[in-house]
């Protein structure tokens, strides 16, 4: 009796060639990002949060809003949080020498993170210095604040230390290291990019912030075109040159610049997330980023939002158009190293071929590399690659679930969403993430309409030699502020100003109290203080066409009756 033929197994089909086509043609152009962009992005990222911390510190910030002198106390903000899930490192130091101490950490922390300084580590103590400001006066969160957290925390996931930084010089411009620990693949030109889901989360979140902000911004004065004039009459934010402009403003300029806000804001999500024509509408998209959040910067103070924003549009430069950086800065640093010394001119070329890498394709990560990766010595190979690869799946996984929180959050705070896209229950975990990382969706700003009135805080003292005084602005006070020009506070104090007349529970009006006590506190006797009164001041904006501010408004918030210790 004959035995049956042996069963032989048939291997499984290769792929076919379009399916590997289409994957890598998405993979290239939503899922990488070259490493010389990620080192740019971090350093324009490192120069946002320079500046943010200037914004904090300056003209006595740092007194008025982090430390038990000013209007937040510490302990008060820790145990009657504005929000939950509050936490910061700053919650530990209290008096202005020890504030000061801390926030020159903050700033040697954000200096190693802009040059790239172990940069890993700086991705990770980054985030935790500027949420720990943050959270150490919620008054001062807004949409910048948000934007930059998002980066910070999103980022943190990605090698921006494999290029333009002081890891990549001490490497000798050498990827090894960097490929060891993550996963690189080539673009098309050939150079070594970086491969992650993160990637695509960013540019998602990009069109979210343009495409909600858009879609929020429903009211009439964005039908009629409006919308502009009246943010230029926000004194508590404006230039001097927004100042001076609402006073020249031609019929056609709030018009042009509010549905040209519109159509940008619509358009950007296209220009974001088109897998074709990518290099142009990228170009076009960074030019109209850097063009549209320059040109508001000018006009109104919005914090870190407008330069945060110009930041995260770097996140779009190419191999293409590195490949004409390079053909270009070579030729003015030619010219440049001319006229240096001679070491000085070999240690420049040693640090420019350092920053822009060895090789123009992924490296192979030599032996006596992968000795220093961070798998034990003791594993085969084999074991080696498995179990990297295990940690990047782990990697993938944790960023996925901090994505997956943030857009139940998006879901959940943003009324421009339809119905059935809207959450209205989500995991307690979801929102836990979203506390304790400060990373808020809501994106509405001047929406649906931007505020039709202005107004600030005005405190009347009254001295021991019966002089009238504001230690706000020492000075007599101004009641007639709203009436005329920019109030030039700085954002802090615009949006302090903004809430404090809602505080209508007083939960936190008397840290204003205190504060302005403890800048009398050391007045001579002539100037000592023996009341003073807080008001809100405000009044209606000109109607276009118009310049003559009307509804004048002056509103009693707080009286102190006595003198300091009374």
């Amino acid at each position: 009796m004959s035995q049956p033929a042996p069963k032989t197994k048939v291997a499984s089909p290769a792929p076919p060639a379009a399916w590997s086509r289409i994957v890598a043609f998405f993979g290239e152009r939503w899922f990488s990002i070259d490493l010389r962009t990620l080192g740019l992005f971090r350093i324009a990222l490192g120069i946002v949060l320079l500046g943010n911390l200037y914004q904090h510190t300056a003209d006595g910030r740092l007194v008025a809003f982090l430390t038990n002198d000013g209007v937040l106390t510490n302990h008060f903000a820790l145990f009657a949080p504005i929000q939950p899930r509050v936490w910061s490192f700053l919650f530990a130091l209290s008096t202005p020498a020890e504030v000061t101490v801390g926030c020159l950490a903050i700033l040697i922390v954000y200096l190693l993170f802009l040059v790239g300084w172990k940069t890993k580590a700086m991705q990770i103590a980054a985030p935790i210095c500027f949420i720990s400001m943050i959270n150490r006066n919620l008054f001062l969160q807004d949409g910048g604040s948000f934007v930059t957290t998002i980066l910070l925390v999103w980022t943190a996931f990605l090698p921006l230390g494999a290029r333009l930084s002081l890891d990549s010089w001490r490497r000798g411009g050498s990827d090894a290291a960097a490929v060891a620990a993550t996963a690189h693949t080539s673009t098309r030109h050939g150079h070594p990019a970086h491969t992650s889901f993160v990637c695509l989360a960013l540019l998602i979140q990009l069109a979210f912030i343009y495409g909600l902000n858009a879609a929020h911004k429903a009211g009439p004065t964005w039908g009629d075109g409006s919308a502009v004039h009246y943010i230029l009459w926000q004194n508590s934010g404006n230039t001097v040159l927004g100042g001076w402009l609402r006073h020249h403003e031609p019929a056609f300029l709030s018009p042009l610049l509010t549905w040209g806000t519109l159509a940008f804001e619509w358009a950007a999500p296209v220009l974001i997330l088109t897998p074709v024509l990518q290099l142009w509408s990228r170009r076009i998209l960074m030019a109209a980023m850097f063009a549209f959040h320059s040109g508001i910067a000018v006009l109104i103070s919005l914090g870190t939002f407008s330069y945060v924003m110009i930041a995260y549009s770097t996140l779009f430069v190419s191999a293409a158009d590195w490949d004409v950086i390079e053909r270009v800065v070579p030729r003015w640093v030619a010219g440049v190293r001319r006229r240096l010394p001679p070491r000085l001119d070999d240690w420049l070329s040693r640090l420019l071929a350092a920053l822009r890498g060895a090789g123009r394709t992924a490296p192979v990560v030599p032996a006596a590399v992968a000795v220093t990766t961070p798998t034990p010595p003791w594993l085969s190979p084999t074991a080696r690659r498995r179990l990297r690869r295990a940690g990047i799946g782990l990697r993938e996984a944790v960023f996925a679930l901090i994505f997956v929180a943030s857009m139940a959050e998006l879901s959940v705070v943003n009324q421009a969403l339809p119905p059935s896209l809207r959450l209205q229950n989500r995991p307690r975990w979801m929102a836990d993430i979203v506390y304790y990382l400060r990373i808020y969706e809501i994106w509405a700003m001047f929406s649906p309409d931007p505020p039709l009135d202005n107004g600030r805080l005005i405190v009347d003292a009254t001295l021991a030699d019966g002089s009238h005084y504001d230690p706000l602005t020492g000075a007599p006070p101004d009641f007639d502020a709203p009436l005329g020009g920019p109030y030039l506070f700085g954002h802090d104090w615009a949006e302090y100003m903004a809430y404090y007349p809602w505080d209508r529970h007083r939960a936190y009006r008397f840290g204003f109290r205190d504060y302005v006590l403890n800048l009398m506190r050391n007045a001579p006797p002539e100037r000592q203080l023996q009341r003073f009164d807080v008001y809100f001041v405000s009044a209606l904006s000109p109607k276009p066409g118009e310049t003559t501010v009307t509804g004048y408004k002056k509103e009693l918030l707080l009286s102190h009756p006595g003198p300091p210790g009374s």
